[in-house]
């Protein structure tokens, strides 16, 4: 998988096009990262992602879009540049970017008819929306043999039960077909669990976090929570335990996270666990975390930095290990 990404990148790299195909080659590293979690989340090679004569050729392959579309789905970390928050009813367009239906719908009649982010012309038949089967996939998603990090996951949230029945623990990921994945496991290990994503309106949200407060045994005791629905806003105090099932490049995201538990009104002391696969694309992602935490220090001594969003060519290498 890896050496095929490999190649894919370095293409792009010498035709200087990867920032022209930005999704794609962000469709790429999703993959590679999925596969550091569990096999059950993506294809057994890239190529049936990206055929390899029609890179970035997704005008002309509206079966690429639809596989493109699947991929970005399952990432969280996805925004929709118009309204910035993560796209609902996910749109591609021919020029291969990602919006929500309504938002991009309403910039092509409203505005000037043209893609907000490259002005490529458009007009409704230039915008490929995702196919229903994509958003059921994840519940028809199971996997035979447990994968080393989901064993790795079971084995501490069994030990933090031995030392302590009534704890709560959360378990963040960016991938909503992750934890729906993990339900199963981690019920049958006899485990009271609630999920907390993205699908999930705000009132849905409010009523998953008060039930989360319930105390153990009546209560559950492992809230699975997307990273960017829990990143802001809300209040997880009630756990004392937090996992990082993979890391994300924009470390601050992953601070938010945390500091829904370790805030004011914790009682407890809080562990958090980093799980990386070693010898991945996953302790790459670590070190362009220390080089945008370095960069945000040295521009603002805080957090915040545009950069610390970005993919810039050179992160792109690091994560690529070229």
């Amino acid at each position: 998988m890896e050496s095929e990404a490999k190649r894919i990148v370095k293409q792009y790299i010498s035709s200087d096009s990867s920032m022209k195909n930005y999704w794609t080659v962000l469709s790429v590293i999703v993959r590679l990262r999925q596969i550091c979690i569990d096999l059950a989340l993506c294809p057994s090679d890239l190529r049936s992602l990206l055929p390899s004569n029609k890179i970035g050729d997704v005008h002309s392959n509206p079966q690429l879009l639809d596989k493109m579309l699947s991929a970005l789905q399952d990432d969280e970390g996805i925004d929709c540049p118009i309204c910035i928050f993560p796209p609902t009813d996910s749109v591609i367009t021919c020029c291969g970017h990602i919006f929500c239906k309504s938002c991009i719908l309403k910039t092509i009649k409203r505005a000037k008819p043209c893609c907000p982010l490259c002005r490529h012309p458009l007009s409704e038949s230039d915008l490929f929306f995702c196919p229903p089967e994509a958003s059921n996939a994840a519940n028809s998603g199971s996997s035979s043999t447990a994968s080393s990090k989901v064993k790795a996951l079971l084995k501490l949230l069994c030990a933090s039960r031995d030392e302590s029945s009534n704890r709560k623990s959360i378990v963040f990921s960016q991938f909503r077909k992750m934890l729906l994945l993990l339900e199963e496991p981690l019920k049958a290990a006899g485990f009271k669990i609630l999920r907390l994503d993205g699908s999930m309106n705000a009132k849905k949200r409010g009523q998953v976090i008060k039930e989360f407060e319930i105390p153990a045994p009546e209560g559950p005791t492992i809230l699975l929570a997307s990273l960017k629905a829990s990143g802001a806003g809300i209040n997880l105090t009630a756990a004392s335990r937090v996992y990082l099932l993979e890391p994300w490049w924009n470390p601050a995201v992953e601070e938010q996270a945390m500091d829904r538990v370790h805030r004011i009104g914790q009682k407890e002391d809080v562990k958090i666990v980093r799980m990386i696969a070693r010898s991945t694309i996953e302790e790459r992602i670590l070190e362009l975390q220390e080089k945008k935490k370095l960069l945000a220090r040295k521009a603002f001594g805080k957090k915040g930095s545009k950069d610390q969003r970005d993919i810039s060519l050179d992160d792109l290498r690091t994560l690529m290990h070229l």
